[in-house]
């Protein structure tokens, strides 16, 4: 009943904080979510916000506190904010990921919070310096989601990063293409570009194999060739546009190849789809559309019937 003794029976019962000295991938125990989303519900208080904000300092050395600084963010923004500032300086990386992954806007399952972008992107421009890969990837992560609603942000800061050289430049190519993997899959020419990509690539797409239907629990065969017309990078995806129940399509990408092209080299391309019914997508007869797409281009468009 008392919060403040709970506290100090939850902070006693915390096993030793995770390795420092790895770099990634050290999740530990989902147990130990329990202290932190008990500190959301019954901590989320003026009277108890410093108590319940040091408790999630502790908690996410041992397992990630992200959902549970959530509610914080929303009730106590101001405060919160200024305490996730402290946490992307902390010598625990741990610490300084809790920072990055809890302002993220779009946190898959997480509670949504009303924080500007330009704060975002505030916190990130501590953090993308960070020497750990737990940490860079939860940079990208909330910069692919901030990028949904203001890529031009997204791709500034990139930039900026770019000429301020503070990070690795192998680090920051990897970042940047995955911030930018939402956007190059809806040919954002400015993300393509940044990438080093040309927006107007020279190739030709001949030989475009497709069965014209599917039976439902079965899989597609799909193959074409394409010619580059000039020495360039190539990024090459297969954009299928499933039916939906109103009668409209919805796309989904998937990647075949991402290389630097001879001008005059012919690449086979092959993609086999299944058409198995998912929870994640509902499959629904009728005439569906495949494309192959390079660098934010697409050629030779087919439809293919789905049978029930």
């Amino acid at each position: 009943a008392d919060y403040r003794v709970a506290v100090i029976v939850l902070e006693k019962a915390l096993p030793p904080p995770l390795d420092p000295t790895l770099q990634d991938d050290d999740f530990g125990q989902f147990i130990w979510a329990v202290p932190s989303q008990f500190a959301a519900r019954r901590g989320c208080s003026e009277e108890h916000l410093d108590l319940s904000l040091n408790l999630l300092k502790a908690v996410t050395q041992r397992f990630s506190a992200e959902f549970a600084i959530r509610p914080f963010l929303r009730a106590f923004p101001a405060q919160t904010y200024a305490f996730l500032e402290r946490c992307a300086l902390d010598e625990n990386y741990h610490v300084r990921r809790l920072a990055s992954e809890g302002i993220r806007p779009l946190l898959p399952w997480g509670l949504r919070i009303d924080l500007p972008p330009e704060r975002v992107i505030a916190m990130l421009d501590i953090l993308h310096v960070d020497s750990t890969r737990f940490v860079t990837r939860s940079v990208a992560n909330a910069l692919n989601d901030v990028s949904k609603s203001q890529p031009e942000l997204v791709l500034a800061a990139l930039q900026r990063w770019k000429t301020d050289n503070r990070q690795r430049s192998t680090e920051l190519d990897w970042m940047t293409r995955h911030s930018l993997r939402g956007l190059v899959k809806t040919d954002h020419a400015g993300a393509l570009q940044l990438l080093g990509y040309s927006t107007r690539p020279g190739f030709k797409i001949t030989g475009v194999r497709c069965a014209a239907s599917v039976q439902v629990g079965e899989k597609l065969d799909w193959a074409a060739t394409l010619t580059s017309t000039a020495t360039q990078k190539l990024k090459v995806m297969l954009r299928v546009h499933f039916l939906k129940a109103n009668g409209s399509h919805a796309a989904k990408v998937f990647a075949l190849k991402d290389f630097s092209a001879r001008q005059g080299e012919a690449l086979e391309l092959g993609k086999r789809l299944p058409f198995k019914p998912m929870t994640t997508r509902a499959l629904y007869p009728g005439q569906h559309h495949i494309e192959v797409v390079v660098n934010g281009v697409s050629r030779g468009k087919r439809s293919f019937d789905l049978l029930a």
